[in-house]
């Protein structure tokens, strides 16, 4: 079905781009390391010792630097996806990122915090991007049936970077007071490998087809990808997608067409609901989570390791689950479940915090391990559904909205969590999250259609119709498939090339 070429490509793309979340988790058990030489550093420099608050400070810019870069670099992806293409978007993006390897390795060297706060940021940019590049071009260059599985390979590479982060952290791997410098630098190997084999891989086929015209490239790209014999049939389907675009695709079309406004709202509510989750904050603050639940900072530590481990193990399922379920009912589940699991861990956090009892501790470990495993079978869906409800010319426009409100929360969750816990307890700290995944499942009800192996013809149409009935104010519609005269009617208004070599057997239900 594909060829070696293929094959290349996705593990290059993942492993050089998406594995590069490494990035956002490596700090954590180095915590104390670093603090400490930051300190040295500033007594060695200033002939005195860091105040707390200063301290405090300089670290928060440390952990924060990568999330404000992140959504600095989230909203470049459309420009830089339709100007410079989505490969070779990537391929600079890989360049920045081996950039950042340099300062994060030379910092100690020079004894310059300010190097490492830099290198963070520039590693920020290089997420923020990969977070809208690589879910889009993993997507355009795979047949439409195998998309969503393609697409949640980003997420399992991102597990599988917060797992082995937190492993190479660890003092006694690479995060002790000598090797700190190689662990925050270890991503710039991955993106050096990225840069010397992506030339040599295929631009996405709707890409070189829909933004540059050049059909034959198109074509030759296609047969790279999965053959010369089931070639046609996938370029066909690329053609008759691209006949539905007409323009550009700019920010101010996306936010004023009506008929944008239902898929661009989902895409943003699916990216909100992920953070209500409250994986920012459970992912940041696990071992604080382990040492309230009565363990030493050692076993703390450890115990955070396994979580992250549970968790790339159930996101290794999510390609098998989003292709049998479907997204919409997986990303239900996930959504639930997670408020389960947070519902359980506020149970379980009051009872050992104000009814003193010994047993609730293992409540709340069970409580993270179950949320580790359900959150882990939902992760990748929020970051292929924009590239799934727009078609090629609002594509890149899309994700970049969805990539950058995604960032956007990621850091106002993650700065925000740890002084409103310490306002309101940890056990009320949840509530937010728990209200949250509340009112957003049921948003997500209502207004995510199945993406899985249809047509973009045909998810057009759906959206259109949950468009129509929420418009009529009859929401309870919005659920319900489009009848076949509602997919006539829009067949009518668009050009014929985008559905005429369809099976008629789409429209006979």
């Amino acid at each position: 079905m594909v060829t070696s070429r293929y094959l290349i490509t996705v593990t290059t793309v993942v492993l050089g781009g998406s594995a590069q979340f490494y990035s956002y988790g490596v700090v954590n058990p180095a915590q104390v390391v670093i603090t400490d030489w930051i300190n040295q550093t500033y007594i060695d420099r200033y002939k005195a010792p860091l105040s707390l608050t200063v301290s405090n400070v300089i670290w928060s810019f440390v952990v924060s630097s990568i999330a404000i870069g992140a959504i600095l670099g989230a909203s470049f992806t459309r420009i830089i996806g339709e100007k410079y293409g989505r490969r070779n978007g990537m391929f600079f993006n890989g360049i920045l990122n081996v950039f950042a390897a340099l300062f994060e390795l030379v910092a100690k060297r020079f004894s310059s915090p300010e190097l490492l706060i830099f290198g963070r940021f520039v590693y920020g940019i290089n997420m923020g991007l990969s977070s809208g590049l690589v879910p889009m071009y993993l997507m355009e260059i795979t047949p439409y049936k195998y998309r969503g599985p393609a697409g949640t390979l980003h997420q399992i590479a991102v597990a599988f970077s917060d797992w082995f982060s937190l492993l190479i952290g660890l003092p006694e791997v690479l995060g002790d007071q000598n090797n700190w410098p190689l662990a925050f630098a270890l991503p710039g190997l991955p993106a050096l490998a990225l840069v010397c084999i992506l030339p040599f891989c295929p631009e996405s086929p709707k890409y070189t087809l829909g933004t540059k015209h050049d059909r034959d490239k198109a074509l030759k790209d296609v047969e790279l990808l999965i053959g010369k014999e089931q070639a046609p049939h996938m370029f066909e389907s690329i053609v008759r997608e691209v006949a539905l675009d007409e323009g550009d695709g700019t920010f101010r079309e996306l936010f004023t067409r009506p008929d944008l406004r239902i898929p661009l709202a989902v895409s943003i509510i699916v990216m909100i609901a992920q953070q209500f989750t409250g994986c920012t904050a459970v992912f940041a603050f696990s071992t604080d989570m382990f040492l309230n639940a009565g363990l030493t900072p050692v076993i703390a530590r450890f115990s955070t390791l396994a979580i992250g481990i549970v968790y790339f193990l159930f996101a290794c399922t999510s390609p098998f689950l989003i292709h049998k379920v479907g997204r919409r009912w997986l990303s239900l589940f996930q959504l639930a479940s997670c408020m389960v699991a947070l519902m359980l861990l506020s149970l379980f956090t009051f009872l050992q915090n104000y009814e003193n009892i010994e047993w609730a501790r293992y409540g709340t470990i069970f409580s993270l391990v179950f949320y580790m495993c359900v959150y882990g079978v939902g992760s990748p869906i929020p970051w292929i559904i924009a590239s799934e409800l727009f078609t090629q010319q609002f594509r890149a426009t899309a994700v970049t909205v969805s990539v950058f409100v995604a960032w956007t929360f990621a850091f106002i969750v993650s700065t925000s969590y740890l002084p409103f816990q310490q306002l309101v307890g940890i056990t009320f700290s949840y509530f937010p999250f728990i209200i949250g995944l509340a009112v957003f499942g049921i948003f997500i009800y209502v207004l995510l259609p199945e993406t899985r192996d249809r047509p973009m013809v045909e998810i057009v149409t759906e959206v259109h119709h949950r468009t129509a009935s929420l418009s009529a104010g009859r929401p309870w519609d919005a659920s319900r498939p489009p009848s076949r005269q509602e997919v006539q009617r829009l067949l009518d208004t668009m050009d014929p090339r985008s559905y005429s070599s369809y099976d008629n057997s789409t429209l006979e239900d």
